[in-house]
């Protein structure tokens, strides 16, 4: 489960929760992005990010993370990290996780026909879009690659990194959006806040 995690909240980790109890997968692996080509400058840096999700999933056994696209030199793209973990495990079998919405842009990826045969894809609900259409664009993704993408309705938490980041930068309160260990890692080292 890849994202910028600028910063890391419920949303995601329920998402991570549901995915791991939805489908036989060993772990869900949570992957921090690198430089990603789709992606504005994140407002932290890499190791900041990398620590707010470990903070995060530190007491959750269902859960790993993964340092393999902020340790990539330049642009990375998803069709080259599923290839890299190929490369080490052949017979793994990988589902990756999009938002439901996001399925809609695969044809904006990088060799989005070679992605879809190197793994599945489970894609995810979203607060705020309608349910039909979501599950309508997976079928037509399904249908136009003929590949193995599976819909999911996950708990609807409306929570959003931008929204969390403008929370922090005015001085307000996160609590009960963010694990308690990732918002004590955010004040520990003065994340998010507006200078003076």
């Amino acid at each position: 489960m890849g994202g910028a995690f600028d910063p890391p909240h419920f949303g995601h980790f329920v998402t991570a929760q549901t995915v791991y109890d939805s489908f036989d997968v060993d772990k869900v692996i949570i992957m921090p992005l690198g430089d990603a080509p789709h992606k504005a400058n994140s407002r932290t840096n890499a190791e900041d990010r990398y620590n707010m999700v470990l903070a995060g999933i530190d007491d959750n056994d269902a859960f790993d993370i993964s340092d393999m696209e902020i340790n990539r030199k330049g642009k990375t793209y998803t069709v080259d990290t599923i290839a890299e973990i190929k490369k080490i495990n052949p017979e793994l079998k990988i589902y990756f996780v999009i938002g439901a919405d996001e399925a809609k842009m695969l044809d904006t990826w990088h060799e989005p026909e070679r992605l879809l045969k190197m793994c599945s894809f489970i894609a995810v609900s979203r607060p705020g879009f309608d349910r039909n259409e979501l599950i309508k664009t997976v079928d037509e993704v399904r249908k136009k690659y003929c590949c193995d993408i599976h819909y999911i309705d996950v708990p609807a938490l409306d929570i959003s990194s931008s929204d969390l980041r403008e929370k922090i930068s005015e001085g307000r309160s996160i609590k009960y959006l963010v694990p308690d260990k990732t918002e004590k890692y955010i004040n520990e080292h003065n994340l998010y806040r507006r200078c003076n």
